[in-house]
């Protein structure tokens, strides 16, 4: 599992977008509950749909679904190693059931049935055709096309089902994180986040707090004709907290910042929202506002008992920082985030993944292109990792109590 304690916190972005997105905190007051949405037409032609009541993240009824394990394998020690993970980063399926893997540690992609069973490697560590030196993430297009992203070679390679390459073309975006979140859109064009600025506090930071920003893109490579390219999408703000210490030197996390979530639609265009509201955005690549998704859910203030009670579990931990808590606590938001994160599934629908209470089960909205909702998700199990929706199901892996983790579908048909 991808944890973040004290000393590894890495600042999350703050994007400045488009005037409708700036204004998100202040005009999405609460409507009256109603059963049904309304539908409007706004001055510039985008479709404003507002739904005055969505299922609480505890609620249970027709429109939320509980994803319960329907498929769980992987083991702790055995005689087959293929079916023993190191560390799992990503999980995808084909239409007929057929599950990748991709265990970083051990540089492997795993072919596995249906039911979980081994059926034969398809990518190993190496140099040579269809081999890599390390990998973050796998993509798979179709049933025919599984992209992984070797990040010692700063390559994509495309395998087919039995691990023969296909083809391979050089990242465009020199930088990763623990999972790859690029992304293949319809028209055979691969997409990625990259920064510019000049205002960067440097590394190590300073002590205390730092604020900078940097020109956000999106930068796009089209696999027919090998042209990149790049869509603006705004100006990011970031702030972080450094400390300085005898013993070295680290970050402490600020809670409850909100930050704009940026997610690229495959069949064209963007979905924004901000996190300190229920308002979702979709856009064309041009960034004219198509669709705009509101919900009536209540804003959550963050109280003094929460400024008190992050404090305290820094300092429980780490007495020599109560300065440095208690400065942090005093620049906490005063609105708690609403939205944790965006993705799209293999159908082309958006799921809004609500925030929830600590130890609580993962809930997720889902709204076809035009706005319209189709049900929330509720996951019966903690994932350890992203999840990807494909042909029906949930894919992704969950670890145990000696953190060893099981790749695990289930199903949301």
């Amino acid at each position: 599992m991808f944890r973040q304690d004290v000393a590894l916190y890495r600042p999350r972005p703050s994007i400045i977008l488009v005037p409708l997105l700036l204004t998100a905190l202040t005009s999405c007051a609460p409507e009256p509950a109603s059963d049904n949405p309304t539908r409007e037409t706004l001055p510039n032609g985008a479709v404003l749909v507002r739904y005055p009541t969505l299922p609480a993240v505890d609620s249970v009824g027709p429109e939320v679904i509980e994803a319960r394990v329907d498929l769980k394998f992987g083991s702790l020690e055995g005689d087959d190693p293929n079916v023993t993970f190191g560390d799992v980063r990503s999980v995808q399926a084909a239409s007929d059931g057929t599950i990748y893997v991709l265990d970083e540690q051990a540089a492997e992609v795993r072919v596995f049935d249906s039911s979980g069973e081994y059926q034969r490697t398809i990518a190993r560590r190496g140099e040579g055709p269809g081999e890599i030196g390390a990998a973050n993430g796998i993509l798979l297009s179709g049933d025919t096309l599984l992209w992984i992203h070797d990040t010692r070679q700063w390559t994509i390679i495309g395998v087919d089902p039995i691990g023969a390459e296909i083809r391979r073309f050089v990242n465009p975006v020199m930088s990763f994180g623990p999972i790859w979140d690029g992304v293949f859109d319809h028209r055979g064009r691969y997409w990625r986040t990259t920064t510019h600025g000049e205002d960067d506090p440097g590394f190590p930071p300073p002590p205390g707090l730092s604020s900078w920003s940097e020109r956000w893109y999106y930068k796009s490579y089209d696999l027919s004709s090998g042209a990149t390219d790049s869509v603006y999408v705004g100006e990011a703000s970031f702030r972080s907290y450094a400390y300085s210490t005898p013993a070295g030197w680290g970050f402490l996390p600020l809670p409850h910042e909100a930050t704009e979530l940026i997610e690229v639609n495959p069949s064209g265009g963007f979905w924004r929202a901000h996190t300190g509201s229920y308002r979702i955005v979709r856009t064309g690549e041009g960034g004219d506002t198509l669709v705009v998704i509101e919900a009536g859910l209540p804003i959550q203030r963050v109280t003094d008992e929460d400024r008190t009670a992050y404090a305290e579990s820094i300092i429980d931990d780490r007495p020599d920082l109560r300065r440095e808590a208690e400065e942090v606590a005093a620049v906490m938001p005063d609105i708690k985030p609403i939205l944790d994160g965006l993705f799209v599934d293999d159908e082309g629908r958006l799921w809004v993944e609500r925030v929830t209470p600590r130890d609580a089960p993962a809930f997720y909205d889902r709204y076809s292109e035009d706005g319209g909702y189709l049900g929330s998700v509720r996951l019966a199990f903690e994932a350890a990792g992203p999840i990807w929706v494909q042909h029906g199901s949930i894919y992704t892996w969950v670890v145990d109590e000696f953190e060893v983790p099981y790749v695990v579908r289930a199903s949301v048909s």
